[in-house]
């Protein structure tokens, strides 16, 4: 069985909006397979940083294998990407019925804070949140800076903006 066949036939990639972030390709998990620990309780997001890693893990997904298996080929492979302050980037659906998509590049002094046995940060950086609505994803942005702000100065610089099609 391949993983394209079963577990992955729903896939979509979700290009990066600025050319400093990486890809996403997220996976639509079957039924059988979803669960409540996964966004919106089926989707699986892959953080892509290359057009190599893009590769990688379709060939991943293409392999003749017993069972099915997580795709998790880049879970814990650290980040080739280095920032100095907190970025948050949204991703639009490329196509009607996916969600949006909040990435979070987190820097260094704030990953130091949480025990390094946590699966807290995807590649050692990164944070990933899924929405329904431009609403939702709004409203967890707002709670993420509030919070943030409480601690650190905030400082917002807006780079642009991904809203799905039909919405401005």
């Amino acid at each position: 069985m391949r993983l394209i066949h079963d577990l992955a036939v729903r896939r979509t990639l979700y290009r990066r909006p600025i050319p400093t972030m990486p890809d996403i390709l997220v996976i639509d998990i079957p039924p059988r397979h979803a669960a409540s620990s996964l966004p919106l309780g089926r989707y699986y997001p892959i953080i892509i940083e290359t057009r190599l890693e893009l590769d990688e893990i379709e060939t991943f997904l293409a392999a003749e294998r017993d069972f099915p298996v997580v795709p998790d080929l880049f879970d814990r492979r650290p980040s080739a990407i280095n920032a100095a302050d907190i970025i948050f980037c949204r991703y639009a659906p490329p196509a009607p019925n996916w969600p949006l998509l909040l990435l979070c590049l987190w820097p260094a002094n704030f990953t130091a804070m949480v025990p390094p046995t946590s699966d807290s940060f995807a590649r050692g950086c990164y944070t990933t949140e899924m929405f329904e609505s431009i609403d939702a994803l709004d409203q967890a942005e707002d709670r993420l800076l509030a919070t943030l702000g409480r601690h650190h100065p905030v400082i917002v610089k807006p780079i642009g903006t991904a809203h799905p099609a039909g919405h401005a």
